[in-house]
C-alpha cells in the first residue's frame, strides 16, 4: 500500500473529498473549505491518501503538536472496509511516527445512542490496533467524543485544545469543551 501526501500531490483531493463527505456525519465534520484551509494555513497539518496499486483505499488527516500526532480523520472506502485496510493505515501512521504519541477520538460509546453497536465496533477496532483510553472526553459542537492514544503518555485537555487550534485555526476551539466523567 502506498501513501501520498496532499502537499506534494493536491490532485488526491478528487479522491478524498467525496469519501470525506460520505464517511462522516455533517455534525462531525467541518465544511470542506475548512478541511482544506487547515492544510494551507499550517504546515503541521497533513492529508494522506492511501492506494493499493492504483486503487484509492482511504485517507487520513493528521495534525502534529509537540510530541503528539492527532488523527483528525481516517476513512476507508465503504466497499473496502473490513478487509484490513484501516489497520494497515494505522500501522503506517504508527511506523512513520515511532517516537510520537498517536491520539484519536471516536464518538462516545454508550447504550443510550441508537447507533451504539457501530460506535462500539469503531472503539473495538482502535483497541484491537493498540490504542488505550486516554481518559479525556470532549464535547465538540454538541457531539461527545472519547479519546484514545498509543505512546508514552495520555494527552491533557489543554494540549487537545491546542491541537484543535492547529488543525482548524484559532477561534474554533470555542466549540470544544471538556466533559467530566460522572
Amino acid at each position: 500500500m502506498k501513501e501520498i501526501t496532499y502537499s506534494t500531490h493536491p490532485e488526491i483531493k478528487e479522491d478524498i473529498s467525496p469519501l470525506y463527505l460520505s464517511s462522516f456525519p455533517a455534525s462531525e465534520r467541518p465544511p470542506l473549505r475548512y478541511f482544506y484551509q487547515g492544510l494551507e494555513k499550517n504546515k503541521e497539518n497533513e492529508l494522506y491518501a492511501y492506494y493499493d496499486d492504483d486503487v484509492f483505499i482511504g485517507f487520513s488527516y493528521l495534525t502534529s503538536y509537540k510530541d503528539i500526532i492527532y488523527i483528525f480523520f481516517l476513512a476507508v472506502k465503504e466497499s473496502l472496509r473490513n478487509k484490513g485496510y484501516g489497520s494497515k493505515i494505522l500501522t503506517i501512521i504508527k511506523d512513520n511516527n515511532p517516537d510520537k504519541v498517536i491520539l484519536l477520538c471516536y464518538e462516545e460509546v454508550d447504550t443510550k445512542y441508537k447507533d451504539y453497536l457501530s460506535r462500539k465496533k469503531r472503539k473495538d477496532f482502535y483497541i484491537k490496533n493498540g490504542f488505550k483510553k486516554n481518559g479525556l472526553k470532549t464535547d465538540e459542537y454538541g457531539v461527545i467524543f472519547e479519546t484514545a492514544y498509543i505512546g508514552k503518555h495520555p494527552v491533557s485537555f489543554q494540549d487537545y485544545e491546542q491541537i484543535f487550534i492547529v488543525g482548524f485555526g484559532k477561534g474554533r476551539e470555542k466549540h470544544l469543551k471538556e466533559v467530566k466523567e460522572d
